[in-house]
């Protein structure tokens, strides 16, 4: 091998002088002399240093040693220039950073499989309407059953859906937590085992058993871990549950926050609802596996002539007509794979700027180093060595840039998982992982490659001559990098502008009431109260929660920022009809509180009891969709599918409010008194006169201390949750704009340097006209000119390359065209004036040169 490189080296020495030592013995044999016998013995053997260079270069350790060399020469060469040095290797770090951060977040949330078995065989399935745009309408018992039946695409199937509960807690009220009701077959389904304990059986299923599997968090927080859980009670609401296992801290599915799984039919519900619900009873998930060698298109293509059947066999359901097949990982993940592409695009752009510096840097030292460069292949040296040893040098700094890189990157991942939204899956896994560190160390290669590649080129083309003077290729080619800096520069700053544009106009959407000054808290009354309890209840905390000092007035709603519409709608004197409106009972002066409009009619009073007739105040849009061309007040309606389904007589109409997010369309919507529509579950609402946050904590010691057996409940802002419905749109165009600005201070440095070096290398035909006459304005014009050439040049590059590039960005805009007049207006001019500001410096340098100076320079 390479290091026993000596051994055989002075062994190959050793046999040349015996060799010749032989040889001069068998000349002195003939009477020669000793000296003249090994004189003649080196002349017939010849050179003998040629011979031990012949096979030190035909050895295998000749590329080793060149490589020591250069490595050598390379850091003896940044020592020697740690100005230089720190410069490239901070921009190299930075453009690696953020491809290294985003790189690990791609790889937790798009690269990694989905930890079950064989992950690509499973499908989410929905019932579907795309004529009223349902495209994830969930199923009825009955018509998943009839699917698993006649399917032969599917290996099995399995419902699943989540349920509250209440958790007691020894030191005060309970705690709301997420329970799964799942079949017997859903873990199998998945491929999952217990880490401690077992599943439940299809008997005990089938049996209605009362036992429940516990999530690792659950175990290690409310258990310590303990492996004596297993036959424990788990009381839940009022139920006894016997813990049978625990699944392992990587399985949370089907929701984020499942804390229990327990037979579909151990629940109340299941005897009380859902054993004789009828097929129109669409509130379950279902979950498949396809069979293996099957295809997506031919899953989907089985169902829909399914669904097809069971439309025609049961049109009296009025089910949803279709049903839709989504791959999972396109489920789990689909909604947040363009915004990370996105992101990983602009910072690989970034990363490209940064190169494209790196390499005008280094051409710039090259050229400085040209008579180093003329000399040393004056003395042998070829281009190809050369140019190994410039590519040796950029290595060098490209790993300092990678390992400084993943500094970077690190503390970059734990901000991004801080503050990234929380509808990012897995987004909290992301971590440097062997595979983060191979793409870093690929990308610090990579990045040593670009940036040498030119400088390596133009190495040892031209002879020794004057240090102030350049060829033309070389300037060419730093004025090339630097109108690619610009380009690249424009079509990010473009992308970012569309963003921010976007977020902006979605900022300035009137919400249709006024989240200033507002809290919200959603309390859960759960099981046990009768209808009556549950009014008297909130009608109390209400008027607890107004007796607060510094509160102006509370009100309650079933949900006050999402609101799902109901299967169908019925008016007196029509046909029934799928797209039905949203339907939230209200409790209190709940529009005086939230800040919305009566614009027609009355608001609830006290007289709208249980006993008295059912009304409702609707929202504009819904009096515009079912009433176009009359008055709605004193119109009645029905929901079909509520039992019982009375006729609601509309008595009032409001202001439209956005209760589905700020960039959706409002949705029809129908406001009925609490009284008349009981929920165990309201958000609460409360206006105050001074800061929401000073009398949070006294608004929910008064509510809370009216019954300690309700859940406790958190308090946050509506600006809060309302920055929550943004906070995906914010991330990604914070993160864009940063790179944007990133990338325009690395085209400003870029475009600094090339001026900087522009005049530097023509100080002397500078100094010549300005000795002939010119005046500063004329060399001041002379470097603009030069440095706002180029940077219009990459800008009309660039303009180009984002008119095509931005049509990716579509489906994440709001209210703005790809191609929007006043981002591709206002890119140019902020980066024309970016330009400006970086050749403002080399400029006043070039005006204020002496001539008689410049002239005795060189």
């Amino acid at each position: 091998m390479f290091w026993r490189k000596k051994r055989p080296s002075r062994d190959f020495a050793d046999e040349i002088h015996s060799h010749l030592e032989h040889e001069a013995d068998d000349l002195q044999q003939s009477d020669e002399k000793r000296a003249d016998a090994e004189t003649a013995a080196r002349r017939a053997f010849g050179n003998v240093t040629l011979v031990q260079e012949a096979s030190y270069q035909r050895g295998r350790w000749l590329l080793y040693d060149q490589l020591a060399r250069d490595l050598r020469h390379a850091l003896r060469l940044f020592w020697r220039r740690p100005g230089f040095s720190t410069v490239v290797v901070l921009t190299l770090a930075l453009g690696i950073g953020a491809n290294t951060a985003i790189f690990s977040v791609i790889n937790a949330v798009l690269l990694r499989p989905l930890p079950y078995k064989e992950p690509a065989r499973l499908a989410m399935l929905w019932s579907a309407d795309p004529a009223h745009s349902i495209q994830e309408g969930r199923v009825s018992l009955l018509n998943l059953a009839d699917w698993k039946t006649r399917s032969h695409t599917f290996e099995d199937m399995t419902p699943f859906i989540g349920q509250t509960f209440l958790l007691g807690n020894k030191d005060g009220p309970p705690e709301r937590m997420r329970s799964a009701r799942v079949s017997a077959n859903f873990f199998s389904l998945l491929g999952v085992e217990p880490i401690l304990g077992r599943l439940f059986s299809a008997d005990e299923e089938k049996r209605g058993e009362s036992v429940v599997v516990l999530s690792y968090g659950l175990w290690q927080r409310r258990f310590g871990g303990s492996m004596q859980v297993l036959g424990s009670d788990l009381i839940m609401d009022t139920r006894e549950s016997r813990i049978i296992g625990v699944m392992p801290a990587s399985f949370q599915y089907p929701f984020a926050d499942t804390q229990v799984w327990e037979p579909m039919t151990a629940h109340p519900y299941w005897a009380a609802r859902d054993r004789s619900s009828p097929r129109s009873s669409s509130i379950w998930y279902a979950l498949g596996r396809i069979r293996s060698g099957v295809a997506w298109q031919e899953a989907q293509s089985e169902l829909t002539v399914i669904g097809s059947q069971l439309q025609s066999e049961h049109s009296e359901s009025k089910n949803l007509p279709d049903i839709r097949v989504v791959p999972l990982y396109t489920q789990t993940t689909g909604h947040v794979q363009l915004s990370l592409i996105v992101l990983f695009g602009s910072v690989v752009l970034m990363l490209l700027i940064a190169c494209t510096n790196v390499a005008n840097l280094l051409l710039a030292r090259g050229s400085a180093r040209e008579r180093e460069f003329s000399v040393r292949r004056a003395l042998g040296a070829g281009r190809v060595a050369l140019a190994a040893q410039l590519l040796t040098e950029s290595l060098v700094l490209s790993v300092a840039g990678g390992s400084l890189g993943l500094a970077i990157a690190s503390a970059a991942l734990r901000a991004l998982i801080a503050f990234g939204p929380r509808d990012i899956p897995r987004l909290n896994e992301a971590h440097i992982d062997p595979h983060v560190l191979l793409f870093t160390l690929l990308l610090s290669l990579l990045a040593a490659t670009v940036s040498a590649l030119w400088p390596a080129m133009g190495t040892g083309t031209t002879l020794a001559r004057s240090r102030q003077w350049n060829t033309v290729a070389d300037l060419s080619i730093r004025n090339v990098l630097v109108v690619a800096e610009f380009s690249i520069a424009l079509v990010l700053l473009a992308g970012a502008g569309l963003l921010l544009r976007s977020f902006v106009l979605l900022q300035s959407v009137n919400p249709g009431f006024r989240p200033e000054d507002l809290l919200v808290m959603r309390i859960d009354l759960h099981i046990g109260k009768t209808a009556d309890q549950q009014v008297a209840y909130f009608r109390e905390a209400i008027q607890r929660a107004q007796s607060v000092p510094g509160v102006h007035s509370a009100a309650a709603i079933s949900d006050l920022l999402r609101s799902d519409p109901e299967d169908s709608v019925e008016i007196e004197g029509r046909p029934a009809q799928k797209n039905a409106p949203c339907d939230d009972g209200i409790a209190g002066p709940f529009f005086e509180t939230a800040g919305i409009p009566l614009k027609r009619g009355r608001l609830f009073s006290d007289q709208d009891r249980r006993d008295s007739p059912p009304v409702a105040i609707i929202n504009e849009t819904m009096a515009r969709l079912y009433w176009p061309n009359d008055d709605p007040l004193d119109k009645r309606f029905r929901f079909p599918s509520q039992q019982p389904s009375p006729w609601i007589t509309v008595v009032g109409v409001t202001g439209d409010m956005h209760r589905q997010g700020l960039e959706n369309q409002v949705a029809p919507q129908v406001f009925r008194p609490h009284a008349q529509e009981t929920d165990d579950m309201l958000d609460v609402i409360v206006r105050t006169s001074a800061g929401p946050q000073t009398v949070a904590a006294s608004v929910r010691s008064a509510i809370q201390s009216m019954d300690k057996s309700v859940a406790r409940f958190n308090v946050t802002t509506v600006d809060q949750q309302l920055g929550e419905q943004t906070a995906a749109r914010r991330f990604q165009t914070s993160l864009l704009s940063l790179f944007s600005l990133a990338a325009l201070l690395l085209s400003a440095i870029g475009i600094y340097g090339l001026m900087h070096f522009f005049v530097a290398q023509r100080t002397n035909e500078i100094g010549v006209r300005m000795a002939l006459g010119a005046r500063q304005v004329n060399v001041l014009t002379l470097v603009f000119r030069q440095g706002l050439t180029l940077a219009t040049a990459g800008i009309a590059v660039g303009i180009l390359g984002a008119f095509a590039l931005t049509r990716l960005l579509s489906t994440l805009l709001y209210s703005v065209t790809p191609t929007d007049a006043v981002t591709f207006a206002t890119a140019p001019a902020i980066l024309l004036v970016i330009a400006a500001l970086a050749c403002w410096i080399p400029a006043r340098r070039a005006a204020r040169i002496d001539p008689m100076l410049a002239l005795r320079h060189d």
